[in-house]
């Protein structure tokens, strides 16, 4: 799309914004998902507990990253005026606190609520316990198992969500600046992108199973520092 195309796309979009604010993140979820999909395609397919950990990962930490460019970057505060951060023995820290739990967890289009939405569409009424996945993240600041989400041997992501955010985040920050009015959106376009695999993958993998790969690896993206070693 050249670039003159690429302004009447922007304009059309704004104009939709008027009857549905979050068309942006809409459009930008499936941008996400296809984008993701076509890459971690091989021959045998997509590895679906990749792809949902990785999207996962990527909807956690940009809950962090929304606020850095809103609060931080933005509107020149520092990071200790927005988060509540906590440090390890190595020097790592960790961001805390109502501001990033918002869209993490508490708000009407948080990623848990999108993604325990599409569960519960699907029939299941009985949902995972996500406050101990806060608990476990809590207790596991300074160890080993900090980041690691808790996923049976059988479906264990290719990768670590730290690592997927690493080298992801780069990647589709571009489409999230694109597509989404505000970085309050960004969240929210991440999260239907999860919440779009779950729906899609109903047949492949039990939507709770899909539901705890995504959340074990968002809620410690949300918190991690992106720089740790």
């Amino acid at each position: 799309m050249d670039d003159r195309a690429f302004e009447v796309f922007k304009n059309v979009i704004n104009e939709r914004r008027k009857e549905d604010p979050l068309i942006g993140a809409k459009i930008g979820a499936r941008e996400v998902r296809e984008n993701l999909m076509t890459a971690m395609k091989d021959s045998r397919g997509v590895h679906i507990e990749s792809l949902l950990c990785a999207l996962g990962s990527l909807a956690g930490y940009s809950c962090q990253a929304s606020l850095r460019k809103e609060l931080i970057e933005m509107k020149g505060l520092d990071e200790s005026q927005v988060f509540v951060i906590l440090n390890d023995k190595e020097g790592n820290k960790y961001y805390y606190g109502d501001l990033i739990n918002k869209p993490l967890y508490e708000s009407q289009y948080s990623v848990w609520s999108l993604l325990a939405g599409a569960v519960q569409e699907l029939g299941k009424k009985e949902l995972i316990d996500a406050e101990d996945i806060f608990k476990y993240v809590v207790n596991t600041i300074g160890t080993d198992n900090f980041g690691i989400p808790r996923i049976p041997e059988d479906h264990k992501p290719m990768d670590i969500p730290l690592n997927f955010v690493k080298y992801l985040w780069p990647r589709f920050l571009p489409i999230a600046e694109t597509f989404c009015a505000f970085p309050s959106e960004w969240p929210i376009m991440f999260g239907l992108a999860v919440q779009q695999v779950i729906l899609m993958g109903k047949d492949v993998i039990d939507p709770l199973l899909a539901l705890s790969i995504a959340m074990e690896s968002a809620i410690p993206m949300a918190k991690v520092d992106i720089n740790r070693k």
